[in-house]
């Protein structure tokens, strides 16, 4: 079997073929022109690295009965790309051949599917408009605070909008057309989220696994759609103690002579859905305080504070989701309040 390294570019891409330890081909192809490049081959191991192109030409791989792996990014400087600070496409390619021949377990990223990554940019979307729309609330605030301006509503509904128009026509200066602008621009980013919002609901009610997940307080259809899109295949993690780690809603560890010392959550794994889960965790400590789930948190925020009991708790939810998912079973407070000594930590 041969192995391929492709260095993908947004516009070109360099490809280095190895036959055993053997150069066979190098060749620089318009990335567009990749999957019937991929097509036009023999059956071989595909490596590349993993990045906004990735996903599509993995699939092209695939389709074209191809071995694929993805390297995640943070573990190709391991394989040596850029080793000794000399970096270009086609010895990048190359290192990627490379250890595909010499490294027959060599890791890869998750392919989701396509269901999952129409869902996740929906999802990302929303976020998007979420964001701007809290930048542009962020601006009006700013503006409204440096004329003394006082309103009683929340940077986030259509009453913020009717609020600050009140109580600028109230003032001599009256409303500005570029606040209105700003404005009639939130009440547009509204709807459109609003829009999404029952996209997402219905697309979460007509998925039995989201529509299960959305039982457990706090849970409602964009977590556990954003839950499930993430994921995408249960089985890809053998315990819920795994799933917590991809989340990274686990702490950190600084073990040096023999002593553990534990440290704050890890920075890092999927960053949106890592928030949403803090956020449900908020909403279930605000809404169930008698829920068994929440008394067990509140048995952590004794000891080590309220933050912790957070995390920990987004934590519980997200190993309660996995159980629920691997193992097709309803939401059970009781259940899902036991915990070993180590969840609390």
């Amino acid at each position: 079997m041969e192995h391929v390294g492709i260095d993908l570019g947004s516009r070109r891409s360099h490809i280095v073929v190895m036959s055993g330890e053997k150069v066979a081909e190098r060749r620089t192809i318009d990335t567009r022109e990749l999957p019937a490049w991929l097509r036009s081959r023999d059956a071989s191991r595909v490596v590349m690295e993993a990045c906004t192109q990735s996903p599509a030409i993995a699939r092209a791989a695939l389709a074209a009965t191809h071995e694929v792996i993805v390297v995640p990014g943070q573990l190709v400087r391991a394989l040596g790309v850029g080793a000794r600070g000399i970096k270009t496409d086609d010895r990048d390619a190359l290192v990627l051949a490379r250890a595909s021949v010499r490294n027959e377990q060599l890791p890869s990223v998750h392919l989701r599917s396509e269901i999952s990554r129409s869902r996740r940019e929906l999802i990302s979307a929303r976020a998007t408009l979420v964001d701007s729309r809290k930048n542009i609330a962020l601006s009006i605030k700013s503006w409204l605070r440096g004329r003394l301006i006082v309103v009683q509503s929340r940077g986030n509904s259509l009453a913020f909008c009717e609020a600050v128009r009140r109580a600028a026509l109230e003032t001599d200066e009256g409303l500005p057309r570029s606040i209105e602008t700003l404005l009639e621009t939130f009440e547009h980013l509204t709807a459109q989220i609003n829009g999404l919002d029952e996209e997402i609901s219905k697309l979460a009610e007509s998925d039995p696994v989201c529509a299960r997940l959305t039982t457990v307080p706090g849970v409602g259809p964009i977590v556990s759609l954003a839950f499930v899109t993430q994921i995408d295949d249960i089985e890809r993690f053998s315990s819920a103690d795994e799933l917590a780690s991809y989340l990274a809603l686990v702490p950190g560890e600084a073990t040096t002579g023999g002593k553990l010392v534990r440290t704050g959550t890890i920075k890092a794994g999927p960053q949106r859905l890592k928030a949403l889960l803090v956020q449900a965790a908020w909403v279930m400590w605000r809404a169930r305080p008698n829920d068994p789930v929440v008394l067990w948190a509140r048995a952590i925020a004794e000891k080590r504070g309220t933050r912790i009991a957070i995390v920990a708790l987004a934590r519980k939810i997200a190993t309660v989701m996995y159980a629920m998912w691997k193992h097709n079973t309803p939401y059970d407070p009781s259940r899902a309040a036991r915990a070993r000594a180590a969840s609390s930590s």
